[in-house]
């Protein structure tokens, strides 16, 4: 049983709206020996729209953070799928670009000096789940659940980012030792609309449907993501009127893992999961253990 040791960096979204999804990170780190520090004195990666409008200065605002991982010999770990393309883009230029670098140490008065590992849970959960002392960490089955992998367009990754490990298929991995039912789909990478939703809401609406639609044709009775702001797309535009129900992977990896939770972190989902879940997942557990 080995250790691991991460700089946590949790980001506007998981410090605020998606607290529940922060909670469950955590709760399933604690059963894998992944010991989470938070950045000391973390801030905002300028993921909204600062990157659009002032490249240079969202280098340095996820430069901040990148140094203060290098500070405590941390590799880091990134839940946000915003945030973790901002860190890794601007980790990049800071290490391969001097001018970038050049002007961010007269900012910061100090720079990057090595690389620093940033992962997402995706990039560690699905093989942690195979090492022999947890391989029974997951007693709480989803049998009979029907779900749709969705990574959307953050988490797929820019060309510039293709270094980095391809996530496609870690969803999946960890649903299937849940015991879930995939359906496969075409639109696992499909943008939601992403912070347009904001400001033009007529726009997202559409495409997110055109997501539902084809999760529902399918076969799919929910969605599983790992993405914050997707999760809060296809809940708060969708204008179906029998809503799918959007699970972040972390919420239902906690349930597996025996965390009691799980009901207070589904109370604050815009579109309630809990009669799919006592359909599928509760009545069937019932069933089992009373034959």
């Amino acid at each position: 049983m080995t250790e691991k040791h991460l700089a946590y960096y949790p980001g506007c979204t998981l410090a605020s709206t998606a607290r529940e999804i922060d909670e469950a990170l955590h709760r399933v780190c604690e059963r894998l020996d992944i010991r989470l520090e938070t950045l000391p004195d973390w801030n905002c990666c300028g993921s909204s729209s600062v990157h659009a409008v002032r490249p240079q200065l969202a280098v340095s605002l996820a430069g901040r953070n990148l140094l203060q991982a290098q500070d405590m010999a941390k590799d880091m770990m990134v839940m946000c799928a915003g945030c973790l393309n901002r860190l890794r883009s601007a980790h990049i230029r800071l290490l391969e670009d001097p001018v970038t670098r050049r002007v961010n140490e007269s900012l910061l008065g100090t720079r990057l000096q090595h690389e620093i590992g940033i992962h997402h849970l995706l990039d560690i959960l699905p093989k942690r789940m195979t090492e022999p002392a947890y391989r029974g960490v997951v007693f709480k089955s989803l049998e009979g659940l029907r779900y749709t992998a969705y990574y959307g367009c953050l988490l797929a990754a820019p060309p510039e980012l293709k270094r980095y490990p391809r996530l496609h298929g870690t969803i999946e991995s960890i649903m299937q030792h849940l015991g879930a039912i995939e359906c496969p789909w075409g639109y696992e990478a499909k943008c939601c609309g992403s912070f347009l939703s904001v400001a033009r809401p007529d726009i997202v609406s559409p495409m997110v449907a055109d997501i539902l639609q084809s999760a529902r044709q399918a076969g799919a009775e929910c969605i599983v993501t790992a993405c914050a702001m997707c999760q809060l797309n296809l809940e708060l535009r969708s204008t179906e009127k029998d809503r799918l129900p959007v699970f972040s992977i972390v919420e239902l990896a906690a349930y597996g893992m025996g965390e009691s939770d799980w009901q207070t972190w589904f109370r604050k989902h815009l579109v309630d999961p809990m009669p799919l879940f006592e359909k599928r997942v509760l009545r069937r557990r019932t069933t089992n253990h009373g034959s």
